[in-house]
């Protein structure tokens, strides 16, 4: 006889770069086979030690990785084909899914599915066991969605719960606070049960004792692992059942060593104790739920796990966070883009940049209205009960969906004429210049550089975003279209190294049959006050030209692009399908079909790029040897770009 016993980690991070100074990496995250560090630290360990791993990635951590870390999606395609980890489904984007309408939770789930399948090559129908965001559980608003048939894995069947969940508030027994402070040793606590009104679904419990003492660090933690697990043997061969299930499931991060140094060496001490150990069996959740019914049918209220419901005062179902008056104005910035996303939908739209713009908003309410804890891996005692800087940043940024749903509605409003207006589209309360004609719709920020901060290509059949890359981390920065400096990201193109975020003021000198649009550098502070950008195009060009006149105080300046054809599928498919184009003159990238290039005029020389990866972008840099000089962005379809090198 053998206590049964599962290991669930949630690897979770937002679509992050390198170069931080406030947090961890996607390096850090990854990690190290050989320092035991990370994913792949952790996925050496189990391998090694022949135990099965449960392992949750969200879809945001797995495009960032797929996008920077490739190497690492080869490890663990190769684990999951080895047959000891099993993938654990959630939600693309870790929104709380309560407060969120069918639909688009529906869109989140897919996402997730897709991804596992189109970057680990697991099939959506292996995926069976879900792990809710943030563990927030509501039967109401979650079973119909998490069992619908259009999900691709044609439904979920068992959802990981924290144990104290399957226990009332008002139980006369045990209500949930009781069990919260006292914790006893409770046999159906360790078995799985059907969710009454949960339309078939089965909640696994997590062994709360258990998650918080693993990895054991003190005696007292080892001592505490082995008295459940061996009073759990115990049980099981005292009543004969062999339906109990010993469940550890937490954050990925504190055992791989992102958020503490020790937790790696704590977490293999434990890992070499349990191979060691015959009387306990590792396995993985689907090969056990296969073989074990349900030992009952009971019905859970909306909670989660009780630090964040009671320590965090998130509430039972988080619902002090969403409905914060802090939360409130990043709430209307969400509802009011969805609301014009879903418009320019219904009014057929082009279909492949609304799915672009569906996938900004699936980002846009990552780990949703989360407050910063006095305690925890990310407490702060000084900034505790507010709003997280970095939620308030990500979400701001959903607005950027805005310009994406005006593109998809011009694809199929396009009239044969260049065009150039100064409005603020993505209502952010700067005015922007946005250029236009029958190839191609691009944005331009006065405020921040005179910067293309996006620029969509109209093939044949489709729009693709070629610059800009909204989806990926902001860090702190809430402002749209600002360059971010500290890691360097999100610079789009023409982007003026030293300048990135000077004021421009603009005239639109000409429209029609040929666009000319004239920007001044006004920092009056700036060595680049006076500097020219004038931007010209006509009907049919599939790009745009920027003409510069540098002042007379500089004499030189460096110029990045940031290119990222068909920003949809580098999100969704990882830097392996990208490939650049270098030709005597001209320097670009192709991913599929879409394709696009820089092309400098006289007095310019290539330089390396102060970072060439960004996230889900590349960047090529420019150097000006006179005071005047063009440079083109040229955009194609594949074999019209090669055609034309």
């Amino acid at each position: 006889m053998a206590v049964l016993f599962a290991l669930v980690h949630h690897a979770n991070q937002f679509l992050i770069t390198n170069g931080y100074e406030t947090r961890e990496g996607i390096s850090d995250v990854v990690g190290s086979q050989t320092l035991r560090t990370g994913m792949l630290g952790l996925l050496a360990l189990h391998k090694n030690a022949g135990v099965p791993l449960n392992l949750h990635i969200s879809g945001t951590l797995l495009e960032a990785v797929s996008w920077h870390c490739p190497f690492a999606i080869t490890v663990l395609r190769d684990a999951i084909d080895a047959g000891f980890v099993e993938l654990i489904g959630s939600c693309y984007g870790q929104n709380i899914m309560r407060f969120f309408g069918a639909d688009y939770n529906l869109k989140q789930l897919n996402e997730e599915l897709r991804l596992f399948e189109l970057v680990l090559g697991v099939s959506p129908s292996r995926v069976k066991v879900f792990w809710p965001p943030e563990r927030v559980w509501d039967t109401r608003s979650m079973a119909p969605v998490l069992r619908d048939a259009k999900l691709l894995n044609d439904g979920y069947r068992d959802v990981i719960l924290d144990d104290r969940t399957l226990l009332s508030p008002r139980d006369p027994n045990m209500p949930r606070a009781e069990y919260d402070q006292e914790s006893p040793w409770t046999p159906e606590l360790y078995q799985t049960h059907e969710i009454e009104d949960g339309l078939g679904l089965i909640a696994l419990p997590i062994g709360i004792r258990l998650r918080h003492s693993i990895p054991p660090k003190k005696n007292q933690d080892w001592q505490c692992v082995q008295a459940e697990l061996e009073a759990l043997l115990v049980h099981t061969a005292n009543t004969g059942e062999a339906n109990f299930l010993a469940l550890y499931a937490d954050d990925m991060e504190k055992v791989s060593g992102v958020w503490n140094a020790d937790g790696p060496g704590h977490y293999s001490d434990f890992i070499h104790w349990l191979s060691k150990n015959q009387w306990i069996r590792p396995v993985k959740l689907s090969d056990w739920t296969d073989a074990n019914p349900p030992a009952s049918r009971r019905r859970i209220d909306v909670g989660t796990f009780s630090e964040l419901a009671r320590e965090f005062d998130a509430g039972e179902g988080y619902e002090k966070w969403f409905h914060s008056d802090d939360w409130k104005p990043y709430r209307q910035f969400f509802d009011s883009t969805e609301q014009r996303v879903n418009e320019a939908k219904n009014r057929a739209a082009d279909s492949a940049l609304i799915e672009l713009a569906e996938k900004q908003l699936l980002v846009a309410n990552w780990e949703t209205a989360w407050h910063t804890p006095s305690t925890g891996a990310h407490g702060d005692p000084a900034s505790s009960g507010q709003l997280s800087p970095w939620v308030r940043a990500l979400t701001s940024h959903c607005r950027h969906a805005l310009v994406t749903a005006e593109a998809a509605c011009w694809f199929v409003d396009r009239d044969g004429r260049a065009h150039a207006a100064v409005r603020d589209a993505d209502l952010d309360g700067e005015p922007d210049l946005v250029l236009k004609n029958d190839r191609f719709f691009a944005l331009v920020s006065q405020r921040w550089g005179g910067r293309v901060v996006a620029l969509f290509h109209f093939a044949a059949s489709r729009g693709a975003m070629v610059v800009g890359n909204p989806c990926d981390d902001w860090n702190f920065l809430e402002a749209l279209n600002k360059f971010m400096h500290k890691p360097r990201n999100h610079p789009g193109a023409f982007a003026d190294v030293g300048f990135e975020n000077d004021q421009y003021a603009c005239n639109i000198l000409e429209e029609g049959e040929h666009a000319v649009v004239r920007l001044i550098n006004i920092e009056s502070t700036s060595r680049a006050f006076g500097l020219e950008k004038r931007y010209e195009f006509d009907t049919l060009q599939p790009g745009l030209t920027a003409h510069y006149r540098l002042p007379a105080r500089l004499k030189h300046i460096s110029i990045e692009c940031a290119l990222s054809p068909d920003y949809l599928a580098l999100l969704r498919h990882g830097s392996r399908i990208l490939k650049s184009i270098e030709t005597r003159h001209e320097r670009g990238f192709i991913a599929g079909d879409i394709c696009i290039q820089v092309e400098p005029g006289a007095g310019l020389i290539w330089q390396d790029a102060s970072q060439s990866w960004i996230g889900h972008s590349r960047t090529v840099r420019l150097t000006s040897r006179t005071r005047e000089f063009e440079i083109k962005l040229r955009l194609a379809d594949s074999s019209a770009m090669q055609g034309a090198a």
